[in-house]
């Protein structure tokens, strides 16, 4: 006899015997596999919505609501607050092209000294905190634009695939 999945809606052949004997058990629900009866057992048991999430989703989608942004920019943001904050707390929040005082989170940014695209090992001058330093944003960019100018030729632009604003 032929029955749609109570699950997933696809039709499927059954034997009428087994059909009945469920009846008689007193399910009224049939579905196709195992598997669709185990989703859908376990869809009852743990109360899940009908959403086609899974549950780490669902949390992540719950904290986006709550926060109303995409979580991974709200940890961006936090992370750069909490940087701001520390470098004041040190005295480290004067700009390191300019020498001023960096007065707002909107202007700080991380520089660094000697420019790790033009060097040698890029990967680790990347990384190397003696290379780190914090500047005003409009410090930092023109600095990185001038010296990436002015140090780089046209080949190895091309070569690294890398452009100028």
């Amino acid at each position: 006899m032929r029955l749609t999945c109570y699950f997933c809606g696809k039709d499927f052949e059954k034997v009428e015997k087994e059909i009945r004997r469920q009846l008689r058990a007193g399910r009224n629900h049939f579905f196709c596999s195992l598997s669709c009866t185990a989703s859908y057992a376990n869809k009852i048991r743990h109360k899940t919505p009908d959403d086609g999430l899974k549950p780490y989703q669902r949390r992540t989608k719950k904290i986006e609501e709550l926060l109303g942004e995409k979580l991974s920019t709200a940890k961006s943001k936090l992370n750069k607050i909490l940087m701001f904050d520390l470098a004041k707390k040190c005295n480290l929040d004067t700009c390191f092209r300019c020498g001023r005082k960096i007065e707002d989170i909107g202007e700080f940014t991380i520089d660094h000294k000697e420019s790790w695209l033009l060097s040698d090992n890029p990967a680790q001058l990347f990384y190397d905190m003696d290379n780190i330093a914090f500047s005003h944003a409009k410090c930092n960019y023109e600095a990185g634009t001038k010296t990436f100018v002015s140090n780089c030729k046209n080949e190895v632009k091309e070569e690294a695939g890398l452009y100028i604003y």
